[in-house]
């Protein structure tokens, strides 16, 4: 009975970093960018609260601060970044 209990509860530990560990979520409405660049195209915009799907992020050096881009999965299944300046997640660098 106990060994049970113990293994759903490690079983869902998983499943929760799981999840956690890969989307993003915007605190407030940012321009998703066609690459991870300021100097790229804007290819619509992150809704606030929204979590999106995201496998990694990009740095890019901007006037010498490094900033993140997190790559994120669109509805539309087409792909877009988004800035750390208002979004977070905890997904590891792409390679």
């Amino acid at each position: 009975m106990h060994l049970t209990t113990i293994r759903l509860f490690i079983i869902l530990g998983i499943a929760l970093t799981v999840c956690e560990a890969t989307d993003v979520m915007c605190l407030q409405r940012v321009p998703i960018r066609s690459c991870a660049s300021v100097q790229c195209p804007v290819a619509g915009n992150a809704v606030t609260h929204k979590h999106y799907p995201c496998d990694c992020f990009e740095t890019e050096i901007v006037l010498g601060k490094k900033k993140k881009w997190y790559k994120i999965k669109l509805p539309n299944g087409h792909h877009g970044y988004v800035t750390d300046a208002h979004c977070s997640g905890n997904v590891p660098h792409c390679k």
